[in-house]
Protein backbone atom coordinates (compact mmCIF):
# COMPACT_ATOMS: atom_id res chain seq x y z
CA UNK A 1 0.00 0.00 0.00
CA UNK A 2 1.69 3.40 -1.08
CA UNK A 3 1.68 6.76 1.25
CA UNK A 4 -1.24 7.98 -0.24
CA UNK A 5 -3.50 4.77 0.66
CA UNK A 6 -2.10 4.79 4.11
CA UNK A 7 -3.02 8.34 4.70
CA UNK A 8 -6.50 7.58 3.53
CA UNK A 9 -6.85 4.94 5.99
CA UNK A 10 -5.87 7.17 8.45
CA UNK A 11 -8.69 8.25 11.03
CA UNK A 12 -9.80 11.76 10.53
CA UNK A 13 -10.02 12.39 13.92
CA UNK A 14 -6.70 11.21 14.70
CA UNK A 15 -5.28 13.05 11.20
CA UNK A 16 -6.66 16.34 12.52
CA UNK A 17 -6.06 16.07 16.20
CA UNK A 18 -2.27 15.64 14.95
CA UNK A 19 -1.77 18.79 13.00
CA UNK A 20 -2.49 20.81 15.12
CA UNK A 21 -0.16 19.86 18.04
CA UNK A 22 2.25 19.16 15.49
CA UNK A 23 2.42 22.67 14.62
CA UNK A 24 2.40 23.89 17.87
CA UNK A 25 5.39 22.29 18.86
CA UNK A 26 6.81 23.41 15.28
CA UNK A 27 6.51 26.81 16.70
CA UNK A 28 7.39 26.52 20.18
CA UNK A 29 10.92 24.47 19.00
CA UNK A 30 11.42 27.30 17.06
CA UNK A 31 10.63 30.07 19.61
CA UNK A 32 13.09 28.18 21.99
CA UNK A 33 15.42 27.33 19.36
CA UNK A 34 16.17 30.87 18.67
CA UNK A 35 16.39 31.86 22.24
CA UNK A 36 18.64 29.54 23.40
CA UNK A 37 20.93 30.67 20.75
CA UNK A 38 20.46 34.15 21.73
CA UNK A 39 21.09 33.33 24.77
CA UNK A 40 23.89 31.52 24.01
CA UNK A 41 25.38 34.76 22.31
CA UNK A 42 25.02 36.72 25.23
CA UNK A 43 26.43 34.75 27.74
CA UNK A 44 29.73 34.30 25.82
CA UNK A 45 29.69 38.33 24.68
CA UNK A 46 29.08 38.96 28.82
CA UNK A 47 32.39 36.27 29.56
CA UNK A 48 33.98 37.87 27.32
CA UNK A 49 33.16 41.51 28.89
CA UNK A 50 33.81 40.30 31.98
CA UNK A 51 37.30 39.16 30.99
CA UNK A 52 38.25 41.97 29.28
CA UNK A 53 37.07 43.99 32.31
CA UNK A 54 38.89 42.08 34.78
CA UNK A 55 42.13 42.33 33.10
CA UNK A 56 41.51 46.52 32.89
CA UNK A 57 40.80 46.10 36.48
CA UNK A 58 44.40 44.16 37.44
CA UNK A 59 46.70 46.71 35.31
CA UNK A 60 44.84 49.61 37.01
CA UNK A 61 45.32 48.17 40.20
CA UNK A 62 48.77 47.42 39.39
CA UNK A 63 49.44 50.53 37.73
CA UNK A 64 48.19 52.56 40.81
CA UNK A 65 50.18 50.32 43.13
CA UNK A 66 53.25 50.83 41.50
CA UNK A 67 52.66 54.89 40.64
CA UNK A 68 52.94 55.04 44.36
CA UNK A 69 55.90 53.54 45.34
CA UNK A 70 57.87 54.99 42.30
CA UNK A 71 57.26 58.38 43.54
CA UNK A 72 58.94 57.28 46.80
CA UNK A 73 62.11 55.57 44.75
CA UNK A 74 62.55 58.68 42.48
CA UNK A 75 62.69 60.82 45.67
CA UNK A 76 65.00 58.63 47.67
CA UNK A 77 67.74 56.36 47.48
CA UNK A 78 66.22 52.33 46.85
CA UNK A 79 69.20 50.92 48.19
CA UNK A 80 68.18 52.59 51.49
CA UNK A 81 64.60 50.65 51.24
CA UNK A 82 63.95 47.64 53.01
CA UNK A 83 61.31 45.18 52.56
CA UNK A 84 59.25 45.99 55.00
CA UNK A 85 59.43 49.84 53.13
CA UNK A 86 57.63 48.13 50.55
CA UNK A 87 54.20 47.21 49.47
CA UNK A 88 53.28 43.08 49.73
CA UNK A 89 54.54 41.32 46.52
CA UNK A 90 56.82 44.14 44.92
CA UNK A 91 60.24 43.64 44.16
CA UNK A 92 63.12 46.84 43.61
CA UNK A 93 65.52 46.08 41.24
CA UNK A 94 69.18 48.35 40.36
CA UNK A 95 71.08 47.84 36.96
CA UNK A 96 69.25 44.56 36.97
CA UNK A 97 69.94 43.73 40.63
CA UNK A 98 67.32 42.96 43.66
CA UNK A 99 67.85 45.68 46.09
CA UNK A 100 64.51 45.22 48.32
CA UNK A 101 61.77 43.49 48.70
CA UNK A 102 60.78 40.03 46.98
CA UNK A 103 58.36 37.61 45.84
CA UNK A 104 57.44 34.21 46.33
CA UNK A 105 59.87 31.06 44.79
CA UNK A 106 57.59 30.80 41.96
CA UNK A 107 57.28 34.01 40.89
CA UNK A 108 60.92 35.48 41.69
CA UNK A 109 61.68 33.55 38.44
CA UNK A 110 59.93 35.69 36.33
CA UNK A 111 60.13 39.41 38.22
CA UNK A 112 64.03 38.75 37.52
CA UNK A 113 63.05 38.64 34.17
CA UNK A 114 61.69 41.56 34.16
CA UNK A 115 64.50 43.37 35.71
CA UNK A 116 65.91 44.98 33.13
CA UNK A 117 62.99 46.20 31.14
CA UNK A 118 63.16 49.63 29.81
CA UNK A 119 59.40 50.36 29.66
CA UNK A 120 56.47 49.69 31.45
CA UNK A 121 55.13 45.58 30.93
CA UNK A 122 51.90 43.23 32.26
CA UNK A 123 52.82 39.43 31.96
CA UNK A 124 51.16 36.82 33.17
CA UNK A 125 53.50 34.29 35.28
CA UNK A 126 53.50 30.69 33.80
CA UNK A 127 50.89 29.35 35.98
CA UNK A 128 47.74 32.12 35.13
CA UNK A 129 47.88 32.75 38.95
CA UNK A 130 49.29 35.67 38.89
CA UNK A 131 50.02 39.16 36.56
CA UNK A 132 53.49 40.93 37.09
CA UNK A 133 53.76 45.11 36.26
CA UNK A 134 57.28 46.15 35.79
CA UNK A 135 57.52 49.95 35.85
CA UNK A 136 60.54 51.59 34.79
CA UNK A 137 62.02 54.17 36.98
CA UNK A 138 64.95 57.39 37.40
CA UNK A 139 65.90 58.09 40.97
CA UNK A 140 67.12 61.78 41.50
CA UNK A 141 70.61 60.46 41.24
CA UNK A 142 70.30 59.20 37.58
CA UNK A 143 70.04 55.55 38.61
CA UNK A 144 67.41 53.62 36.51
CA UNK A 145 65.64 51.07 38.14
CA UNK A 146 62.67 48.72 37.76
CA UNK A 147 59.80 47.90 39.79
CA UNK A 148 58.00 44.59 39.51
CA UNK A 149 54.66 44.46 41.56
CA UNK A 150 52.36 41.29 41.31
CA UNK A 151 48.43 41.01 41.71
CA UNK A 152 46.64 37.63 42.14
CA UNK A 153 44.55 36.63 38.92
CA UNK A 154 42.16 34.30 41.61
CA UNK A 155 40.23 36.54 42.89
CA UNK A 156 38.93 38.41 39.64
CA UNK A 157 38.56 34.67 38.15
CA UNK A 158 36.38 33.45 40.97
CA UNK A 159 33.64 36.80 40.06
CA UNK A 160 34.09 35.71 36.54
CA UNK A 161 33.16 32.03 37.42
CA UNK A 162 30.47 33.14 39.49
CA UNK A 163 28.84 35.51 36.81
CA UNK A 164 28.73 32.83 34.40
CA UNK A 165 27.11 30.45 36.22
CA UNK A 166 24.69 33.08 36.81
CA UNK A 167 24.02 34.09 33.97
CA UNK A 168 23.69 30.09 32.18
CA UNK A 169 21.34 29.46 35.46
CA UNK A 170 19.16 32.83 34.22
CA UNK A 171 19.65 31.70 30.65
CA UNK A 172 18.12 28.87 30.87
CA UNK A 173 15.20 30.11 32.83
CA UNK A 174 14.69 32.65 30.31
CA UNK A 175 14.40 29.63 27.60
CA UNK A 176 12.34 27.88 30.04
CA UNK A 177 9.64 30.41 30.50
CA UNK A 178 9.80 31.98 26.83
CA UNK A 179 8.94 28.17 25.81
CA UNK A 180 6.57 27.90 28.34
CA UNK A 181 4.38 31.56 27.56
CA UNK A 182 4.78 30.01 23.53
CA UNK A 183 3.40 26.49 24.58
CA UNK A 184 0.66 28.73 26.25
CA UNK A 185 0.58 31.55 23.48
CA UNK A 186 0.03 29.15 20.87
CA UNK A 187 -2.42 26.87 23.24
CA UNK A 188 -4.69 29.27 22.96
CA UNK A 189 -4.31 30.93 19.59
CA UNK A 190 -4.68 27.22 17.92
CA UNK A 191 -7.85 26.46 20.40
CA UNK A 192 -10.54 27.04 17.67
CA UNK A 193 -8.41 24.72 14.96
CA UNK A 194 -8.43 22.21 17.50
CA UNK A 195 -12.12 22.48 18.21
CA UNK A 196 -12.84 22.41 14.70
CA UNK A 197 -11.10 19.54 14.08
CA UNK A 198 -12.28 17.42 16.44
CA UNK A 199 -16.04 18.37 16.02
CA UNK A 200 -15.25 17.45 12.06
CA UNK A 201 -13.79 14.09 12.98
CA UNK A 202 -17.26 13.01 14.37
CA UNK A 203 -19.21 14.42 11.18
CA UNK A 204 -19.64 12.60 8.07
CA UNK A 205 -20.72 13.84 4.21
CA UNK A 206 -24.29 13.14 4.88
CA UNK A 207 -24.39 15.28 8.44
CA UNK A 208 -25.39 18.66 6.56
CA UNK A 209 -26.75 21.01 9.41
CA UNK A 210 -23.66 20.46 11.95
CA UNK A 211 -21.43 24.13 11.79
CA UNK A 212 -18.48 24.88 13.86
CA UNK A 213 -20.55 27.37 15.99
CA UNK A 214 -17.61 28.92 17.54
CA UNK A 215 -19.13 32.42 18.46
CA UNK A 216 -18.43 35.84 17.31
CA UNK A 217 -14.65 35.96 15.91
CA UNK A 218 -12.47 37.51 18.25
CA UNK A 219 -9.26 36.75 16.23
CA UNK A 220 -8.58 35.51 12.62
CA UNK A 221 -8.86 31.95 13.21
CA UNK A 222 -12.45 32.47 15.29
CA UNK A 223 -13.33 34.52 11.73
CA UNK A 224 -12.12 31.49 9.75
CA UNK A 225 -14.69 29.22 11.39
CA UNK A 226 -17.04 31.61 10.50
CA UNK A 227 -16.35 32.21 6.92
CA UNK A 228 -16.13 27.86 7.19
CA UNK A 229 -19.48 27.82 8.75
CA UNK A 230 -20.70 30.41 6.15
CA UNK A 231 -18.80 27.90 3.06
CA UNK A 232 -20.63 25.07 4.93
CA UNK A 233 -23.82 26.57 4.41
CA UNK A 234 -23.48 27.21 0.58
CA UNK A 235 -21.94 23.41 0.57
CA UNK A 236 -25.32 22.33 2.14
CA UNK A 237 -27.17 24.21 0.16
CA UNK A 238 -25.78 22.92 -3.73
CA UNK A 239 -26.10 19.29 -1.85
CA UNK A 240 -30.00 19.68 -1.38
CA UNK A 241 -30.41 21.43 -4.90
CA UNK A 242 -28.50 18.28 -6.24
CA UNK A 243 -31.15 16.10 -4.30
CA UNK A 244 -33.95 17.47 -4.96
CA UNK A 245 -32.57 17.35 -8.94
CA UNK A 246 -31.67 14.01 -8.42
CA UNK A 247 -35.13 13.07 -6.82
CA UNK A 248 -37.26 15.42 -9.33
CA UNK A 249 -34.96 13.21 -12.38
CA UNK A 250 -35.58 9.84 -10.61
CA UNK A 251 -38.80 10.32 -10.46
CA UNK A 252 -39.69 11.48 -13.92
CA UNK A 253 -37.31 8.78 -15.61
CA UNK A 254 -39.44 6.30 -13.50
CA UNK A 255 -42.65 6.78 -14.42
CA UNK A 256 -42.38 5.84 -18.44
CA UNK A 257 -40.13 3.11 -17.09
CA UNK A 258 -42.62 1.28 -15.51
CA UNK A 259 -44.84 1.70 -18.03
CA UNK A 260 -42.23 0.15 -20.25
CA UNK A 261 -41.78 -2.63 -18.13
CA UNK A 262 -45.32 -3.45 -17.58
CA UNK A 263 -46.37 -3.32 -21.12
CA UNK A 264 -43.99 -5.77 -21.39
CA UNK A 265 -44.59 -7.98 -18.96
CA UNK A 266 -48.35 -7.93 -19.70
CA UNK A 267 -47.25 -8.70 -23.63
CA UNK A 268 -45.26 -11.44 -22.50
CA UNK A 269 -48.42 -12.68 -20.55
CA UNK A 270 -50.95 -12.98 -23.46
CA UNK A 271 -48.41 -14.91 -25.04
CA UNK A 272 -46.26 -14.19 -27.85
CA UNK A 273 -45.99 -17.42 -30.39
CA UNK A 274 -42.86 -15.69 -32.37
CA UNK A 275 -39.65 -16.72 -30.21
CA UNK A 276 -37.88 -13.70 -31.85
CA UNK A 277 -40.67 -11.17 -30.49
CA UNK A 278 -40.86 -13.07 -27.12
CA UNK A 279 -36.99 -12.47 -26.40
CA UNK A 280 -37.01 -9.63 -27.34
CA UNK A 281 -39.74 -8.48 -24.45
CA UNK A 282 -38.17 -10.35 -22.26
CA UNK A 283 -34.76 -8.08 -22.90
CA UNK A 284 -36.84 -4.86 -22.86
CA UNK A 285 -38.60 -6.18 -19.12
CA UNK A 286 -35.36 -7.01 -18.29
CA UNK A 287 -33.44 -3.89 -18.93
CA UNK A 288 -36.44 -2.20 -17.41
CA UNK A 289 -36.00 -3.52 -14.41
CA UNK A 290 -32.49 -3.18 -14.15
CA UNK A 291 -32.98 0.62 -14.94
CA UNK A 292 -35.60 0.86 -12.24
CA UNK A 293 -32.91 -0.81 -9.68
CA UNK A 294 -30.64 1.84 -11.14
CA UNK A 295 -32.53 4.58 -10.65
CA UNK A 296 -33.70 3.78 -7.13
CA UNK A 297 -29.92 3.42 -6.09
CA UNK A 298 -29.33 6.79 -7.46
CA UNK A 299 -32.39 7.80 -5.60
CA UNK A 300 -31.19 5.97 -2.09
CA UNK A 301 -27.87 8.37 -2.32
CA UNK A 302 -29.81 11.64 -3.28
CA UNK A 303 -32.23 11.11 -0.33
CA UNK A 304 -29.50 10.63 2.43
CA UNK A 305 -30.33 7.38 3.34
CA UNK A 306 -27.00 5.56 3.12
CA UNK A 307 -25.44 6.52 6.34
CA UNK A 308 -23.14 3.82 7.72
CA UNK A 309 -25.00 4.43 11.50
CA UNK A 310 -28.26 1.78 10.65
CA UNK A 311 -27.87 -1.68 11.76
CA UNK A 312 -24.99 -3.77 10.06
CA UNK A 313 -24.64 -7.45 8.82
CA UNK A 314 -22.24 -9.95 7.95
CA UNK A 315 -20.90 -11.65 4.94
CA UNK A 316 -23.06 -14.76 5.05
CA UNK A 317 -25.97 -12.22 5.14
CA UNK A 318 -24.92 -11.20 1.50
CA UNK A 319 -24.14 -14.46 0.06
CA UNK A 320 -27.59 -15.58 -1.15
CA UNK A 321 -28.08 -12.17 -2.76
CA UNK A 322 -24.70 -12.91 -4.60
CA UNK A 323 -25.97 -16.02 -5.84
CA UNK A 324 -29.00 -14.59 -7.01
CA UNK A 325 -26.94 -11.82 -9.24
CA UNK A 326 -24.98 -14.05 -10.93
CA UNK A 327 -28.38 -15.45 -12.31
CA UNK A 328 -27.52 -18.78 -13.08
CA UNK A 329 -24.53 -17.75 -15.45
CA UNK A 330 -21.73 -18.63 -13.18
CA UNK A 331 -20.96 -21.31 -10.44
CA UNK A 332 -20.65 -19.59 -7.16
CA UNK A 333 -18.44 -20.84 -4.79
CA UNK A 334 -18.75 -19.68 -0.98
CA UNK A 335 -15.21 -19.22 0.86
CA UNK A 336 -16.32 -16.76 2.97
CA UNK A 337 -17.10 -19.25 6.03
CA UNK A 338 -13.89 -17.67 7.82
CA UNK A 339 -15.76 -13.99 8.35
CA UNK A 340 -17.58 -13.67 11.43
CA UNK A 341 -17.35 -9.75 11.60
CA UNK A 342 -20.40 -7.43 10.77
CA UNK A 343 -19.75 -4.75 8.30
CA UNK A 344 -20.80 -1.51 9.32
CA UNK A 345 -23.71 -1.36 6.70
CA UNK A 346 -27.21 -2.50 6.26
CA UNK A 347 -27.33 -5.68 4.08
CA UNK A 348 -29.45 -4.27 1.31
CA UNK A 349 -26.69 -1.58 1.09
CA UNK A 350 -23.38 -3.58 0.62
CA UNK A 351 -25.66 -5.60 -2.09
CA UNK A 352 -26.27 -2.86 -3.97
CA UNK A 353 -22.51 -2.04 -4.50
CA UNK A 354 -21.89 -5.88 -4.92
CA UNK A 355 -24.65 -6.51 -7.63
CA UNK A 356 -22.76 -4.81 -10.46
CA UNK A 357 -19.44 -6.39 -9.37
CA UNK A 358 -20.98 -9.79 -9.77
CA UNK A 359 -23.35 -9.49 -12.56
CA UNK A 360 -19.84 -8.01 -14.51
CA UNK A 361 -18.25 -11.19 -13.28
CA UNK A 362 -21.28 -13.70 -14.67
CA UNK A 363 -20.77 -12.24 -18.34
CA UNK A 364 -17.42 -12.74 -18.67
CA UNK A 365 -16.85 -15.35 -16.08
CA UNK A 366 -16.28 -18.76 -18.20
CA UNK A 367 -17.72 -21.23 -15.53
CA UNK A 368 -17.16 -19.72 -12.44
CA UNK A 369 -16.70 -17.19 -9.87
CA UNK A 370 -15.45 -17.22 -6.19
CA UNK A 371 -16.44 -14.89 -3.39
CA UNK A 372 -13.73 -14.82 -0.68
CA UNK A 373 -13.86 -12.82 2.86
CA UNK A 374 -11.03 -11.89 5.34
CA UNK A 375 -11.61 -10.25 8.56
CA UNK A 376 -8.91 -7.31 9.78
CA UNK A 377 -9.03 -4.95 12.86
CA UNK A 378 -10.96 -2.01 11.02
CA UNK A 379 -12.75 -3.66 8.00
CA UNK A 380 -13.70 -6.95 5.81
CA UNK A 381 -12.51 -7.73 2.49
CA UNK A 382 -14.28 -8.92 -0.05
CA UNK A 383 -12.58 -10.68 -3.14
CA UNK A 384 -15.21 -11.21 -6.00
CA UNK A 385 -13.18 -13.27 -8.71
CA UNK A 386 -13.92 -14.69 -12.29
CA UNK A 387 -12.02 -17.33 -14.47
CA UNK A 388 -12.74 -15.15 -17.09
CA UNK A 389 -10.29 -13.21 -19.40
CA UNK A 390 -9.67 -10.56 -16.90
CA UNK A 391 -9.67 -6.73 -17.13
CA UNK A 392 -7.57 -5.39 -20.19
CA UNK A 393 -4.64 -3.02 -18.75
CA UNK A 394 -5.96 -0.11 -21.11
CA UNK A 395 -8.90 0.32 -19.00
CA UNK A 396 -7.90 -0.88 -15.49
CA UNK A 397 -6.94 2.77 -14.22
CA UNK A 398 -10.19 4.29 -15.66
CA UNK A 399 -12.43 1.64 -15.04
CA UNK A 400 -14.69 2.78 -12.22
CA UNK A 401 -15.11 5.90 -14.51
CA UNK A 402 -18.71 6.56 -15.50
CA UNK A 403 -18.76 5.63 -19.57
CA UNK A 404 -15.96 3.09 -18.96
CA UNK A 405 -16.30 -0.66 -20.04
CA UNK A 406 -13.81 -3.00 -21.04
CA UNK A 407 -17.01 -5.57 -22.69
CA UNK A 408 -18.83 -2.98 -24.79
CA UNK A 409 -21.75 -2.06 -22.02
CA UNK A 410 -22.50 1.69 -21.09
CA UNK A 411 -20.26 1.64 -18.59
CA UNK A 412 -21.86 2.82 -15.19
CA UNK A 413 -22.48 -0.37 -13.35
CA UNK A 414 -18.89 -0.89 -11.60
CA UNK A 415 -19.10 3.04 -11.14
CA UNK A 416 -22.11 3.08 -9.09
CA UNK A 417 -21.08 -0.02 -7.53
CA UNK A 418 -17.69 2.21 -6.07
CA UNK A 419 -20.24 4.97 -5.30
CA UNK A 420 -22.62 3.17 -2.98
CA UNK A 421 -19.73 1.75 -1.31
CA UNK A 422 -17.91 5.03 -0.38
CA UNK A 423 -21.30 6.27 0.81
CA UNK A 424 -20.94 3.69 3.60
CA UNK A 425 -17.10 4.33 3.93
CA UNK A 426 -16.12 1.28 2.18
CA UNK A 427 -14.82 1.07 -1.50
CA UNK A 428 -13.86 -1.49 -4.56
CA UNK A 429 -10.92 -1.35 -6.56
CA UNK A 430 -9.10 -3.83 -9.12
CA UNK A 431 -6.75 -6.76 -7.50
CA UNK A 432 -3.94 -6.21 -9.62
CA UNK A 433 -2.17 -9.23 -7.27
CA UNK A 434 -2.11 -11.37 -10.55
CA UNK A 435 -3.55 -14.85 -11.58
CA UNK A 436 -6.06 -15.56 -14.50
CA UNK A 437 -9.45 -13.65 -14.89
CA UNK A 438 -10.74 -10.54 -12.77
CA UNK A 439 -10.92 -9.70 -9.06
CA UNK A 440 -12.21 -6.89 -7.42
CA UNK A 441 -11.78 -6.39 -4.03
CA UNK A 442 -14.39 -4.56 -1.56
CA UNK A 443 -12.79 -2.82 1.39
CA UNK A 444 -15.93 -2.82 3.92
CA UNK A 445 -15.79 -0.80 6.92
CA UNK A 446 -16.92 -3.33 10.06
CA UNK A 447 -19.19 -2.23 13.03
Amino acid sequence: MDETARAEDEPLGLRSRFTPRSFRTSIVASTVGFMSLAMIVVILGTHLVLEYAAQRDIRQVLEDRSRTVVDTLEENDPRALSSDDLQPGMVVYLAGERVAGSLGSTLQEAADGLATSDRARLVPTADDENQLLATPFTTSDGTTGVLVASEETGPYELSELYALLASVVLGVLVVAATGFMAWRVTAQALKPVTVMADRASEWSEHDLAHRFGLGPPTNELAALGETLDHLLDRVASAIRSEQRLTAELAHELRTPLTGIQGSADLALLRGVEDPTVRADLEQIAASAREMGAVITTLLDLARDRTTSGRDGCRVADLVPAIVAAAAGRAEVVDRTSGSTARVAAPAALVVRALSPVVDNAARHASGMIVVEATDHPDRVELVVADDGPGVAAAVRDTLFRPGVSGGGGAGLGLGIARRVAQSFGGDVEVDGSGGAGARFRFRLPRR
